[in-house]
């Protein structure tokens, strides 16, 4: 394995011409303490904490809401805040948390909380043991794939983890899923509720005030919080990701479950590998949307063939979604390399140009490797006519 090497003076100079093109983007703050989180249990129990002891306000907004034992701590939590006067709002996308029936939030309503549904798909409501496969392949219109949770304006958390046993470990849950999230704590907060009250905008109409940020912290990070909105029109999360793949100079790690990226995406990518960059894509090697994974072996050549690395994770399912580029650059949030966060979902990440965040993403990305099985050329090329074939037709069904 190679030795990662920092960054000379001259690497630093350009990618600090790249920065000011990234904050042209907006989102962004300095003085914010950062966490970051590889285990589920001990990411669940921070986000019950913050929760238990909020004061003012309690923001959730999640792709799948499970009503499961770890579920139920959420919402039992959720309501005890209520009920001690804290404005508490919870929004669910109505195709991932088909689960979450109106029983399950009674109570929460009850005690002054609200609840809402992104972008009812009715369907959902009959075939709900479908959504984890069938449905999520289809082009059934926007959903809302965020991950976030603002707690009193102060606290932020942001990545992969849905609200489910899944993404928990042993202890709260099932460890199903190997998944990355992040907290903020500081100014970026406030960005995260701007994101939180564009989603409530979009299925309420209703605008939520957002405190204005708090103080800084004296050494904390410089984050970006970018959002990507179809409503709106906006592609941050793709222009950073794209300003940042063509400016990289020593490596690009990316982590992503469903690894089919548009064209010009692995365009950018064969062509920083065929100027020396050290490109390594981390994807799922058993999946939970198998047709993703049929249609992501089926790109793996065009990139083996320039040089990209390409590693399967073994032992448990991915679902992580972060990048870290020239131990510079690193995101993480809820952005997939696929055809349905770049042009269909709502999605948002954190993005920090901060040494720090990305020595720590470095090394969790060469520690995951440790548990993965890399693809060769050869052996792609060797596979049977079968996996031709369903590759090529799992691709094109989702570019759908």
């Amino acid at each position: 394995m190679s030795v990662i090497k920092p960054l000379s003076g001259l690497a630093l100079s350009r990618w600090r011409r790249t920065a000011g093109r990234l904050l042209r983007l907006g989102g962004e703050s300095d003085g914010n303490e950062l966490v970051l989180f590889s285990d589920g249990d001990r990411a669940f129990e921070t986000i019950l904490a913050a929760i238990a002891s909020a004061t003012r306000r309690v923001w959730v907004e999640t792709y799948i809401f499970e009503p499961d034992a770890l579920g139920k701590r959420i919402l039992a939590a959720l309501t005890a805040a209520a009920q001690r006067g804290c404005e508490v709002r919870l929004l669910v996308d109505d195709l991932g948390s088909s689960s979450l029936r109106v029983a399950h939030t009674v109570d929460l309503v009850k005690a002054g909380g609200h609840v809402c549904r992104f972008n009812p798909a009715r369907v959902s409501w009959l075939f709900p043991q479908l959504k984890s496969t069938l449905l999520q392949a289809l082009p059934l219109s926007l959903r809302d794939h965020r991950k976030v949770i603002v707690v009193d304006d102060e606290h932020g958390f942001i990545g992969g983890m849905n609200i489910s046993e899944d993404y928990a470990g042993p202890t709260m849950g099932n460890g199903r899923f190997k998944d990355t999230h992040l907290l903020v704590s500081g100014p970026a907060a406030a960005d995260l509720g701007a994101i939180f009250a564009s989603s409530w905008r979009h299925t309420t109409h209703e605008r939520l005030s957002v405190p204005p940020p708090m103080p800084p912290s004296a050494h904390g990070s410089h984050v970006q919080i970018l959002g990507s909105d179809r409503f709106l029109g906006r592609r941050r999360i793709q222009r950073a990701l794209a300003v940042a793949i063509n400016r990289a100079q020593q490596r690009i790690y990316l982590t992503t479950p469903y690894f089919i990226p548009p064209p010009r995406v692995l365009s950018a990518l064969r062509r920083a590998a065929r100027r020396g960059v050290d490109v390594r894509v981390l994807t799922a090697g058993v999946s939970d949307v198998p047709l993703a994974a049929s249609a992501a072996r089926h790109l793996y050549g065009t990139l083996l063939e320039s040089g990209v690395q390409i590693y399967e994770l073994q032992g448990a399912v991915l679902h992580e979604k972060s990048a870290v580029i020239d131990g510079f650059y690193a995101h993480v949030g809820s952005f997939n390399l696929d055809h349905w966060s770049y042009d269909r979902n709502l999605e948002v990440v954190a993005m920090s140009l901060d040494p720090g965040v990305g020595a720590d993403l470095d090394t969790a990305f060469r520690k995951n490797l440790e548990h993965s099985r890399e693809v060769r050329l050869d052996t792609w090329r060797r596979r049977g006519l079968f996996s031709r074939l369903w590759g090529h037709l799992a691709y094109r069904l989702a570019r759908l």
